[in-house]
């Protein structure tokens, strides 16, 4: 769950914060470079579907799974464009059950025969924990009166 809200916290969409989250549950040795990506900026990206589907500008942890979809599809080609592999990639392609293979500054994305990971009890380290924690810190909403007034917070109407 704070691998979700820490998505959320950066502005990803639920969708996607989900699916970040399910491949980090599988996958807890990318969390220290899931960091990194959510540090980075959330740029505009650009789509071509000339060829198959071709994207620059990703932010991979929101462009990701819509290249693992084309691939699925059988898109004749998946590249993104200025992206590295890493952990993190390598994490998501094997959460989708698709791979990812360096080329350049690319990736290319193809379906995998390898089965998709699963999630399994592990241990985190408390300061990559504590990273993830501030970034879902970004979607709480603070506790002021004028946030109260506006409907935040259970007030006397919480009844669970």
């Amino acid at each position: 769950m704070t691998v979700l809200k820490a998505c959320r916290g950066i502005g990803l969409p639920v969708a996607q914060a989900q699916e970040v989250a399910a491949a980090m549950a599988a996958s807890p040795w990318a969390l220290k470079q899931l960091l990194t990506q959510l540090a980075k900026p959330i740029p505009t990206a650009s789509f071509d579907f000339s060829l198959g589907l071709d994207i620059k500008n990703a932010h991979i942890l929101r462009d990701f799974w819509v290249c693992a979809d084309a691939a699925y599809l059988a898109s004749p080609l998946v590249c993104i464009r200025g992206v590295s592999s890493c952990d993190v990639t390598e994490a998501l392609a094997r959460y989708r059950g698709v791979s990812v293979v360096a080329q350049g500054e690319d990736l290319l994305v193809m379906v995998d025969e390898r089965p998709m990971l699963q999630s399994a009890r592990c241990e985190v380290d408390p300061d990559e924990w504590h990273q993830l924690e501030i970034y879902a810190e970004l979607t709480y909403v603070p506790e002021t009166d004028a946030s109260r007034l506006v409907g935040a917070g259970a007030g006397l109407t919480d009844n669970d």
